[in-house]
């Protein structure tokens, strides 16, 4: 479960849900509870949904984040401890990066985007 060392971007679909059960079944004997753990409910929210893509290809600074998603201050630290405690992202002082969790909530978007684009082409839209 140690993301720090390998790239979670490297990673399979099936390496990251591994990574995500292994969290929960951690969380659960130390705490009893999986808490939030790679909750739903926080990839729900657009303005968290757009953290996490423009996490997609590498690490960024806190400020590099706020400039891409155009959230400043108070509400943007509110959305990134929402991800960070529900394990989408870790954080190292100024540094914000995709956990496993996050790679496997990227990856579903840019899936369902593919989806949705061959369905148009299918039907003939553009």
């Amino acid at each position: 479960m140690d993301s720090a060392r390998r790239d979670p971007r490297e990673m399979t679909d099936e390496e990251t849900m591994r990574w995500m059960e292994e969290l929960v079944n951690k969380l659960v004997e130390e705490k009893g509870s999986a808490g939030g753990a790679c909750s739903l409910e926080a990839v729900k929210n657009p303005v968290r949904r757009n953290i996490l893509n423009v996490l997609d290809e590498r690490a960024l600074e806190i400020n590099e984040i706020s400039e891409r998603v155009g959230v400043t201050g108070r509400a943007l630290s509110y959305h990134l401890n929402f991800l960070n405690s529900s394990y989408f992202i870790q954080i190292e002082g100024s540094r914000v990066d995709l956990t496993p969790g996050g790679v496997s909530v990227v990856r579903s978007d840019k899936r369902r985007m593919e989806q949705k684009k061959n369905r148009r082409r299918n039907n003939g839209e553009t």
